[in-house]
């Protein structure tokens, strides 16, 4: 699965993170034209593909180039990379980018396709009714490897304990055909190449998952956090009906991850 990592590699491709939370106890300005780098490093615990019921350990991380004042304000580890157009105190919008990782056809998935590496590109909007509720959602079109259309969506409460902020709240996703039938759909010939499964199967557009999410982040100093991050996403649909779901894998998906964030330069 690791697709907890997708967003955190699509940092690379844009120059800030979209922003909507007011700072508190923010850094100061630095001096690279009033911008720094946010570094994020994770190490996650997540299904080896979406869907699968085996689970593996892989790094992710993140750079992005944001005002140092802008260090701190909310954005969910499951939010794809964004550079906003329009923000304000309740509202937030502009584009968006991820990249999926890739699939492998070994172990259970002996005689699928191997899928590679997705650029997604696409917009979001946030839109925060008080400072500790925010409304969340993004549409993705694939622009390599597959090219289907993913929407997702999430509502986020948070709140400030001292040093240790806590969010969470719930997730629903949604894919097209394209999207769907790419990642959950088997065709006759890889049915006929695999060891464990007798029958093609087309996923249509439909509900992809639905889940929870919940994040902790803790202030060690000025410009260095300390994550936390554990969702939970049960697979819907055509997705969670596909034999690569059913018969090799699980519908309930779980991932956890811990790491740092740090604005560079530190000091």
């Amino acid at each position: 699965m690791k697709s907890s990592l997708t967003a955190a590699a699509a940092g690379l491709f844009l120059t800030t993170l979209a922003t909507g939370a007011h700072a508190q106890d923010a850094p100061k300005e630095g001096a690279l034209f009033g911008r720094s780098f946010n570094i994020a490093l994770r190490g996650w615990v997540t299904p080896t593909y979406e869907g699968g019921k085996h689970f593996g350990l892989f790094p992710g991380g993140s750079l992005a180039v944001t005002r140092p004042s802008d260090f701190d304000n909310f954005a969910a580890p499951d939010d794809a990379a964004s550079f906003a157009l329009l923000d304000n105190r309740h509202v937030s919008a502009g584009i968006a980018a991820a990249v999926r990782e890739n699939r492998y056809n070994n172990d259970e998935l002996t005689g699928m396709r191997s899928i590679g590496w997705s650029i997604q590109g696409g917009g979001y909007l946030n839109i925060w009714p008080t400072r500790w509720l925010r409304l969340h959602v993004e549409g993705l079109k694939g622009l390599t490897s597959q090219y289907g259309v993913l929407i997702n969506t999430s509502a986020d409460v948070m709140h400030q304990f001292g040093p240790l902020r806590l969010a969470g709240g719930p997730r629903y996703s949604w894919g097209d055909d394209k999207w769907n039938n790419r990642y959950f759909g088997v065709t006759a010939a890889e049915a006929q190449a695999s060891p464990y499964i007798v029958n093609p199967y087309t996923a249509k557009a439909g509900g992809h998952f639905a889940g929870l999410e919940a994040s902790a982040e803790y202030k060690l100093k000025s410009k260095w956090r300390v994550t936390f991050d554990v969702r939970y996403h049960h697979l819907l649909g055509d997705d969670a009906n596909s034999p690569l779901v059913k018969q090799l894998g699980t519908a309930d998906q779980f991932q956890a991850s811990t790491g740092f964030r740090v604005l560079f330069p530190p000091s």
